[in-house]
This record gives structure tokens, C-alpha cells and sequence, in this order.
């Protein structure tokens, strides 16, 4: 650890313990019920959970004919509800539980095609800057130790010179990952002993690739994190091997928080049950999932009292499991709902079978697929040699059905969303 980012934590929880602990008491609540180390983790949840059902009953007009003792009474929402009921699910501000000040507004990036607002009000910020912290502890990055934040930087999402020498992190913008940008972070991240990278788990494909090739070494280096998508298994294991540090995916989204992030030891994802209640819910109704099936990841945030988000269909799936912990843990996670595929049957396929094909090629560098309508799909790839399609079309159609009809497309760049995230697997079937 660094004297500049032990000065830092230091101060910045001073400062807080004299406001009167708005963030350390959230910190300590998260800690108290995910270590859960004599079973009150469970009924923590459960008393956070009861509470905000009352609150929304009482106060928020959508959710006024709802059972406050029944979870399954309140309907599962989508950001296309929310849009359409966004003022009926708003509370009066004059309600809200330790707000003051202005009320924040929280957007996402509409990756999936629709965009939301979301206010959040200061315990719902507070509570989601203890996630930062707690999550960034576990996954070995102290708070305030230095971090190179990789992102698309915009006049709208910012960083002011005092605002990263306050928070010790350095902004680099990678809209733009070619190999002299690359090697300009690995400059950076060497000559300011940068312990920490964040950043979309896209982007690490290529740096893990950049490090292989020139054989780079980051000795201060100490943990990637790597979000907003999934973090394919041959990038995590060549930036481990190459770099010699921990490799974290954290799961997240832009209007809850931090859901969740797995373990160097434990590639499950282990849930933010303080400050969610997850349910896993079956593709086709509102039926409660069984472990190891395929399942809808349904969130209730329990702490935004300004603005309710019960029963929200994030959009993403997966598969749970059962834990030693008390708390479910997400075995596998899926791309968004839209971008599921699904063989010429109907039945789904997982985007992860699509990765594993195509990296067994080496010439390709990027890819997308998109399944155009119920038998057609079409593959764009960014190559770095020739290469024959033949024997790929074959392998996709041993998944999809001998009587897919794929076409492949070579293209020279798979084009990233506003948002920064690229969208490898796409399902077009339905538009």
C-alpha cells in the first residue's frame, strides 16, 4: 500500500466519522450481513426488505395496491414499465428517509436499446459508494490506492483534475484500444505504480493479447477489475499468467449498483445480498427457477426509497447455486435477455459456446454474431490473416442446426456502443 492512498483513506474517513458516519455505517452493514458469521446475514436482508415494501405501499402510487407482506404481490418490472409509469412510481421527496440536498439522477446507457433515469436519493448514494469500497477491499483494491480507470470519457462523465488527485485515480480514455494506446497505459500504470485497473471486460481481451505479444510486466500491478461485461476465461488466465496479478469480474449495472463479484479462488459470482434481494425467476412466466436452470435475474433494491426498483427484470440470466454462506451465488452469467440466440428449434444457446468456437481461430481478432431471423445468422469477424470460413460455418451449425444458414462477413472493426460495451452476440429475430 501507498503512503499517498493511506493518507487518502485516512482522511476520507475522518472526514466522515465527523459528519456522522453516512458511509461507514453503510460499509459496516454490508460487511456485517455478506460475512454472515452467525447466521443473521438472512434475517439483515429480510428486515432491509420489509422496510422498503412498506415505504413503497405507503408512498410511491404504483406500488399502492401491493401487499407489503408479499413480495410476489408486486409486479416484475422492465425499463420499459418504468418509462411508462415513471412518475407514478416516484416518492414525495418530503418522505424519503435522510435525504437532503438535490436528489440524483442516476442514467444508463441504454445498451439494450432503452435508456432510463433514475433518482436515487443520499442514503441510496451513500449505501452505493460503501458497495464501491467494500467490493473493491475484498477484491484487493484499499480505497484510495492508485487506480487507472478505463472508459469512454465524455463531457458528461468526467473527471476534474482534483477530483482524480482526491480520489488517486487516473481517467484513461479507451475509446480507441490500438496497440499505441496500450502501450501508453502500460507506461502509465509503471511509472505512477498504479496497483489497480478498471475496466470493461472487453477491452481487457486486448490488452491481455498486447501483453502475451510484448511480453509486458506491470510489477505494481496488483488486481484487474473487469465489468459491464462477460469476462471471457482465456482472457482472465493470460492476464493472470502474464501480469501476475488477480483477475475480478464484478457485476454491476448503472441504476442499482454493485451486485456482485467473484473470487481469485471462487469464479462464482457471490452476491450483494446487503443491499439486494435477488430472485431467479423462469424465462417464460414469473415462476420461481430451480439451481442449475437457465433463469431471468430479478433484483429489488432495498435501499432506493426515492424511487422504488421492486422486482426489476435486470435484463441479464443465468444460473445459481445454492452456498455454504446462507445466500444463493450466480454459477454462470449470460449476456442481456435481447442478446440471447437460439438455435433453429428455438432453444436458447449460450454466447459463451459461440466464444469457445471462435477461439480456436487464430486469425480472428473481433467478432459478432447476430441471429438475423428463427434459421439465419450472420458473422462479422476482424482477421488477422486469411481464413477459411468453411470449417467454422460447420461448427456453428453442429450447434445451431444443419439447417442454419450463416454467412460470414469480414469487416476491419466490430464498432463499440456509446456506452463503451460491444455487444458480441446480438438476436435480431424479434425486431
Amino acid at each position: 500500500m501507498s503512503i499517498g492512498g493511506f493518507l487518502r483513506r485516512k482522511f476520507y474517513w475522518t472526514f466522515d466519522y465527523f459528519k456522522g458516519r453516512p458511509v461507514g455505517k453503510h460499509y459496516n452493514d454490508i460487511s456485517r450481513i455478506l460475512r454472515n458469521s452467525n447466521g443473521e446475514g438472512p434475517v439483515l436482508q429480510q428486515e432491509h426488505l420489509a422496510r422498503l415494501l412498506r415505504h413503497a405501499v405507503e408512498h410511491s402510487p404504483f406500488y399502492e395496491a401491493c401487499d407489503p407482506a408479499r413480495l410476489d404481490s408486486f409486479p416484475v418490472i422492465n425499463k420499459s414499465l418504468i418509462r411508462a409509469h415513471q412518475d407514478a412510481m416516484k416518492v414525495p421527496v418530503q418522505v424519503i428517509p435522510e435525504h437532503t440536498g438535490e436528489m440524483h439522477i442516476q442514467r444508463t446507457s441504454g445498451s439494450t436499446g432503452t435508456p432510463l433515469a433514475v433518482p436515487q436519493d443520499k442514503r441510496k448514494r451513500n449505501r452505493r459508494i460503501a458497495e464501491l469500497k467494500y467490493f473493491g477491499a475484498i477484491a484487493g483494491y484499499p480505497s484510495h490506492e492508485k487506480m487507472a480507470q478505463l472508459r469512454i470519457w465524455t463531457k458528461w462523465q468526467s473527471k476534474g483534475a482534483f477530483q482524480s488527485f482526491k480520489e488517486n485515480i487516473y481517467p484513461v480514455d479507451c475509446s480507441r484500444m490500438n496497440d499505441e494506446m496500450l502501450s501508453a497505459l502500460c507506461v502509465l500504470v509503471r511509472k505512477k505504480r498504479i496497483r489497480a485497473l478498471w475496466g470493461y471486460a472487453s477491452w481487457f481481451d486486448k490488452l491481455a493479447s498486447f501483453v502475451a505479444s510484448n511480453r509486458v510486466r506491470l510489477p505494481s500491478l496488483r488486481v484487474v477489475i473487469a465489468g459491464s461485461e462477460m469476462l471471457q476465461p482465456e482472457t482472465r488466465d493470460t492476464l493472470r499468467s502474464e501480469l501476475g496479478c488477480s483477475v475480478i469480474s464484478r457485476y454491476s449495472n448503472e441504476e442499482q449498483g454493485v451486485l456482485g463479484q467473484d473470487k481469485e479462488e471462487d469464479e462464482h459470482y457471490h452476491l450483494n445480498h446487503a443491499s439486494y434481494f435477488f430472485e431467479f425467476l423462469r424465462m417464460d412466466r414469473d415462476e420461481a427457477a430451480q439451481p442449475g436452470e437457465l433463469c431471468r435475474i430479478v433484483v429489488t433494491d432495498l435501499f432506493n426509497y426515492a424511487f422504488p426498483l421492486i422486482r426489476y427484470d435486470t435484463g441479464d440470466t443465468g444460473i445459481y447455486g445454492n452456498s455454504v454462506s446462507g445466500f444463493p451465488v450466480l454459477c454462470k452469467i449470460y449476456g442481456r435477455l435481447l442478446d440471447l440466440v437460439s438455435d433453429t428449434q428455438g432453444l436458447p444457446v449460450h454466447p459463451m459456446t459461440i466464444a469457445r468456437i471462435l477461439k480456436n481461430y487464430d486469425p480472428v481478432e473481433q467478432w459478432q454474431f447476430t441471429q438475423k431471423s428463427p434459421e439465419e445468422y450472420e458473422l462479422k469477424w476482424v482477421l488477422s490473416g486469411t481464413l477459411d470460413s468453411s470449417d467454422c460455418v460447420g461448427e456453428l451449425r453442429k450447434v445451431f442446426g444443419q439447417d442454419a444458414q450463416v454467412s460470414v462477413v469480414e469487416v476491419s472493426e466490430i464498432p463499440v456502443l456509446s456506452s463503451g460495451k460491444r455487444r458480441l452476440v446480438k438476436n435480431e429475430s424479434n425486431q
